[in-house]
């Protein structure tokens, strides 16, 4: 069986450089962010943006891309302007996943900060979601990520996201995306219970519906509510954990995203692939 495994990499000096970068690392699946994660990304890509990445994209060996969404958006904001634009921002994206014919776009849904009332919140982040996927491409698909517990944020329970996608209307275009540290962060114990919380994903999402990993260690204890990635092995679930973690029967079929702190340089991001290439099996 074929496994899909990468990692977050730049598309620093054009969009293109994202399967340059990749191919390089050895992979066969890479995420980007395909505009500064920190700015609104208000405006629509041009037309022919995305043809070198797709030329480079032709006999790379790079299988499946995904996009990591601005980390600006809150759904569930009862903000009018900002709900817009994270509603435009998560538009273009979709676009320009339908565009290169990617996997697609991983998305934080947001924090109940400022609702008083959680069925408001979700209600509110299902109506957002549900008007991206009217505004955008139809055949470009949306992965609700899970969340490290930090305040109020929305999906540091799988039950959260659940509620949301039981109101999305187009189904088949939503998905799920499981992380390894937010997981743990939110007291999911990746090495005491793994079956236990393997029986929890099938349970709220479904494998089918589970479309992406982000595989991480995590800096910070079990049920910190912190968000705090680590290098594969140095962190607080270890490399034993995530190794049984990467390799489960029933998330083998699921494309595997490196995060840790080691892709800052093609260096370090180099030796972290290869370490976590020798666990999979």
């Amino acid at each position: 069986m074929k496994r899909f495994f990468g990692c977050h990499v730049s598309v620093a000096g054009g969009f293109e450089n994202g399967i340059k970068n990749g191919v390089e690392l050895g992979v066969n699946a890479i995420q980007v962010h395909p505009s500064p994660p920190q700015r609104w990304n208000s405006k629509p890509y041009d037309d022919g943006y995305e043809e070198n990445f797709l030329k480079e994209k032709e006999n790379s060996g790079i299988e499946k891309v995904f996009f990591h969404a601005i980390y600006l958006i809150n759904l569930a904001t009862p903000d009018n302007r900002k709900f817009s634009l994270a509603r435009l921002s998560l538009v273009h994206y979709l676009d320009l996943m339908s565009r290169i014919q990617g996997d697609g776009v991983v998305v934080h849904v947001g924090s109940m900060k400022d609702q008083p009332d959680e069925k408001v919140g979700l209600q509110r982040a299902t109506d957002g979601i549900n008007a991206v996927l009217d505004e955008s491409k139809n055949d470009a698909r949306l992965i609700l990520e899970v969340a490290a517990g930090a305040g109020k944020v929305i999906g540091s329970r799988m039950e959260e996201l659940a509620t949301i996608y039981e109101g999305v209307e187009q189904k088949d275009r939503v998905g799920f995306g499981l992380d390894s540290q937010h997981m743990w962060a939110s007291g999911y114990d990746l090495r005491e219970n793994l079956e236990g919380v393997v029986s929890e994903i099938k349970s709220n999402f479904g494998i089918q519906k589970t479309w992406l990993v982000h595989l991480n260690d995590s800096m910070t204890d079990l049920d910190s509510k912190r968000d705090r990635h680590d290098n594969i092995g140095e962190g607080k679930i270890g490399k034993e954990a995530l190794e049984a973690f990467l390799n489960h029967k029933d998330l083998r079929n699921i494309p595997f995203v490196l995060e840790t702190p080691a892709l800052k340089d093609m260096e370090s991001a180099a030796k972290e692939v290869k370490k976590v290439q020798k666990l999979l099996k």
